[in-house]
């Protein structure tokens, strides 16, 4: 795939995910190659997190973190992450 052919892929996967059709947005993006760009493991991260793979979302936003350290949209994700999850656990680390 070209970069562009990629990039429109990438687009219309987000726009299924704002529209909550977040299963077509999956199963398309599992049919794309990895791409190392902030796009595509920023996307990556928005599925995760809608699913709650807290996990997958966390290593994905970072990804765009190493790649473009200035990624505001990856850095708010990963804070609502971890806000959520202390919010989960608050007894995880304390027993």
């Amino acid at each position: 795939m070209e970069n562009t052919e990629i990039e429109n892929s990438l687009t219309v996967i987000e726009n299924l995910l704002n529209t909550e059709k977040a299963e077509q947005a999956r199963t398309l993006f599992e049919k794309l190659d990895e791409q190392n760009t902030p796009s595509y493991f920023l996307l990556k991260g928005k599925i995760e997190q809608k699913y709650q793979n807290w996990g997958e979302a966390i290593n994905a936003f970072n990804r765009v973190l190493e790649i473009d350290s200035e990624n505001t949209e990856a850095a708010n994700n990963l804070h609502l992450i971890k806000n959520i999850l202390n919010f989960w656990n608050p007894d995880l680390l304390n027993p």
